[in-house]
């Protein structure tokens, strides 16, 4: 990956970033990309994992990058995005890999301000940024976000204790490749198009935790989830989804002899005996989230880390 000086001052040399993107929206993807190639920091390279229909989301690619060769596409066999995300490890050049999701489109700095933050601290392993909504939300309309405070959180200096606001989800973060190589892979049975579609940030995120490794939210490193918006039906999909991918990473944490498994059950329990309007989606909330933490107890092991079927 070269580097260059844009003209608005950024310093580029030193730190090549890769920029992976787990696709199979062919809709959409194009907006990404056309975002990372307007980022003010340039010495990039960005790498779009794709599952499912070939020919039309190779062809937005293309079409998206008009001839930046930074950008590469990459064709997957099987799904998941655990499964691309491990693929993305593997293929990954920079020093840094940056995610994000292909309904995402990041600030013209996204990049800048990961960049800076590891320069500014040669310690640091993990920078997670913030997740924006495009627009505002009501009823029967809801937008995965996060927007952390700017938070240090170090393991060892404070284990078990991140400083208040501190959070990043899987649709924003940057991870130094030495350390991501030594984390090990995603978990394939957690994240959407799994068995558990969700949570695998949260695994990784605790065996980051685990590791000791030094980590930092930001609100500056922002991408906008600009196809992110779910309305109607898909409002009642998605909570299905992340009840499910919680519950299972709940029961994945037990299985561990993690008491914080069990725990996090009681917690939504408690939490979902709420009153109407909202008791109706409490429940739907517990019973998607009680039925995969039993499943995953009933049908799983953990090998080496990792959740497998039993059998």
């Amino acid at each position: 990956m070269a580097s260059s000086a844009p003209e608005n001052g950024h310093a580029t040399a030193g730190l090549p970033i890769s920029v992976c993107v787990p696709s199979t929206r062919w809709e959409t993807v194009g907006s990404t990309i056309h975002a990372v190639r307007a980022q003010t920091w340039t010495d990039w390279e960005l790498v779009i994992l794709g599952q499912g229909s070939r020919e039309p989301l190779e062809a937005a690619v293309a079409k998206a990058a008009a001839g930046d060769r930074r950008v590469r596409y990459v064709q997957l066999r099987g799904r998941g995005l655990s499964l691309a995300r491990n693929a993305a490890l593997e293929v990954a050049a920079g020093s840094v890999i940056a995610f994000t999701d292909d309904d995402c489109e990041p600030r013209p700095d996204w990049l800048a301000s990961f960049a800076q933050a590891f320069l500014d601290d040669r310690r640091l392993g993990v920078v997670g940024g913030a997740v924006l909504s495009p627009e505002s939300l009501g009823y029967l309309k809801t937008c995965p976000t996060c927007i952390p405070s700017e938070g240090l959180y170090d393991p060892v200096a404070e284990p078990g204790h991140p400083p208040d606001g501190w959070d990043w989800i899987g649709a924003n973060f940057a991870v130094r490749r030495d350390v991501a190589r030594g984390l090990g892979a995603f978990d394939e049975c957690l994240g959407a198009g799994s068995d558990f579609p969700a949570a695998e940030d949260t695994d990784y995120k605790l065996r980051l935790e685990a590791a000791g490794v030094r980590m930092l939210s930001t609100p500056r490193a922002a991408v906008i989830h600009t196809y992110g918006v779910r309305r109607g039906w898909a409002v009642f999909r998605s909570q299905r989804n992340y009840a499910t991918g919680n519950g299972g990473m709940a029961g994945k944490l037990t299985l561990l002899g993690d008491m914080r498994g069990e725990q996090w059950l009681d917690d939504t329990r408690k939490d979902c005996h709420g009153t109407p309007p909202r008791l109706a989606r409490s429940l739907r909330r517990l019973h998607y989230f009680s039925a995969a933490y039993e499943r995953c107890l009933r049908d799983y092991n953990v090998v080496d880390g990792f959740l497998r079927r039993a059998g």
